[in-house]
């Protein structure tokens, strides 16, 4: 087998995974190649082959979409932050370092789907988010709706060595005890966060609410458990800078490790039409950005974004920001001395 952590397979005359830069540091074809996140090779999520590769930093698609109850698509979204990441290469020009070179990133695959099952196609989704996080690699994970952080924050909460915080961008509360019973809705996944047992629900915020879809059994749940609620009015109010530090007074106080989560409706739709939940009045790209930066630069154990439906949106809008979101995670761990610009 090739080894998948050195440079991407390249020749004069092909390329496979990854491109070729050839004499000039620019690609004579952003499109060229099989489209895994970035170009990057394939390593299957397997702790054995994660570690002989040496990798630090991997994407994991999660084509999951079993609970939508409004619009559908979002089992899409995996491919098309794919395709939209074909704009870039592995060196990120703002953090100044080759990524692949640096934390040898990978593209996992997807986790295999049990169409109509949330229990089984979990299940698969814990146990390959485990392999990558055993082999010391940072995961980075694709939905899918709003229920695939639920693997992923059962998968870490058995693995960091502690309390674990937890934190969902969202313009919805996704507090929802159930949804006529189903436990595993697109909109439990923090209810069902902050019921694991190492996780106090007062180390769980969600930020930038924004709907009239926020039910009050929803936010009588939150209230109750203590769940931490940040509205876009308040980042309005406070600006992002100081956003970031009330998230980082809650969701690392006392914590071992910290998931976050970013749901791609809590962008304005004008930025990102291609969701499942849309919402006018949400955030802008530029805002977003600079939220996840500023959490990511804290230390996060790992990454989920969800909600991209490509089917909405001509322009791959959501895919893109989706991207970009990946691309910056990974240039702050990869150089977190970079200063995010040229």
């Amino acid at each position: 087998m090739e080894n998948r952590t050195s440079s991407p397979v390249v020749s004069d005359d092909y390329v496979t995974f990854g491109r070729s830069h050839g004499k000039t540091s620019f690609p004579g074809c952003l499109i060229a190649g099989i489209p895994t996140f970035l170009g990057a090779n394939v390593v299957p999520p397997k702790r054995e082959e994660l570690e002989a590769h040496g990798v630090k930093a991997a994407v994991l698609g999660m084509p999951w979409e079993g609970t939508a109850t409004l619009r559908p698509g979002a089992s899409y979204g995996p491919r098309a932050i794919r395709m939209a990441s074909e704009a870039y290469v592995s060196y990120h020009g703002e953090y100044q370092v080759d990524l692949f070179e640096a934390l040898n990133f990978v593209d996992c695959g997807d986790v295999s789907v049990v169409p109509g099952n949330a229990a089984r196609t979990f299940e698969r989704a814990e146990r390959c988010i485990s392999e990558i996080v055993k082999a010391g690699a940072f995961p980075i994970v694709f939905g899918g709706d709003d229920s695939c952080p639920i693997p992923v924050t059962a998968a870490l909460s058995k693995l960091i060595d502690g309390p674990m915080g937890y934190i969902q961008i969202d313009a919805h509360m996704d507090t929802a005890e159930n949804v006529e019973g189903e436990t595993l809705n697109h909109a439990c996944p923090v209810s069902r966060t902050a019921e694991l047992p190492n996780v106090d629900p007062s180390n769980v915020v969600v930020v930038g609410l924004n709907s009239p879809l926020n039910p009050k059994s929803e936010r009588d749940y939150a209230r109750k458990a203590g769940i931490q609620l940040i509205t876009v009015s308040d980042i309005d109010d406070w600006g992002v800078n100081k956003t970031i530090e009330r998230i980082r007074d809650i969701a690392w106080k006392g914590t071992k490790g910290v998931v976050l989560h970013t749901d791609l409706d809590v962008l304005d739709q004008a930025y990102a039409p291609g969701v499942s939940v849309p919402e006018v009045g949400g955030l802008t790209s530029r805002e977003l950005l600079k939220l996840v930066r500023g959490l990511v630069a804290l230390g996060i154990d790992a990454y989920v974004i969800t909600e991209c439906a490509p089917v909405y949106d001509l322009g791959n809008n959501a895919a893109r920001v989706a991207t970009r979101l990946a691309l910056d995670t990974l240039g702050i761990r990869a150089n977190p001395s970079g200063l995010g610009h040229v």
